[in-house]
């Protein structure tokens, strides 16, 4: 199924098969922001999202993230885009934290598209995907290595384990 200027349901660029986890793509850039399109899966559930950022906003949050999990009551939040109705598309939160005492981790991802009031109504998904602590020391190594100003950059955070 395609979803506007030739992007496929399930991928971030044309005949690229969506994995389980998250992905951050490059779909537009001035020289103030960049249009991100952020696709979270989970295996049971998928968001697709376009949120504005500053072409550093992604260098913050890898920044941020450096380190996770630190303990097992580590945890980190991250707001891209907007949640707000009155504003122009979407927005993505993310909450990274410890699952258990041995640190395995997780990230929540809520997600609210262009046309939505409020979490819980049409055009929103929310969703838990397993992380390691390897995937997002790769996936903050994807976004240091990143150039925004590449359309099709992009930089993944993937899921542990596969769904049955």
């Amino acid at each position: 199924m395609r979803v506007g200027n030739g992007l496929r349901f399930g991928s971030l660029s044309e005949g690229e098969p969506l994995e389980l986890g998250i992905a951050f793509a490059v779909f537009w850039w001035d020289q103030d922001i960049v249009e991100l399109r952020v696709m979270s899966s989970n295996g049971y559930f998928a968001g697709l999202v376009k949120i504005y950022v500053g072409h550093d906003m992604l260098l913050q949050v890898a920044e941020r993230l450096k380190g996770f999990p630190s303990s097992t009551s580590d945890s980190r939040d991250f707001e891209l885009g907007t949640f707000d109705p009155k504003y122009a598309d979407g927005g993505l939160r993310m909450h990274f934290y410890c699952l258990d005492s041995v640190g395995h981790a997780a990230v929540e991802i809520k997600i609210r598209g262009d046309r939505c009031e409020a979490l819980g109504e049409v055009e929103s998904v929310a969703l838990r995907i397993p992380i390691e602590a390897a995937g997002v020391d790769s996936f903050i190594e994807q976004v240091r290595a990143m150039d925004t100003e590449q359309l099709g950059a992009t930089a993944r955070l993937p899921m542990v384990g596969q769904r049955e």
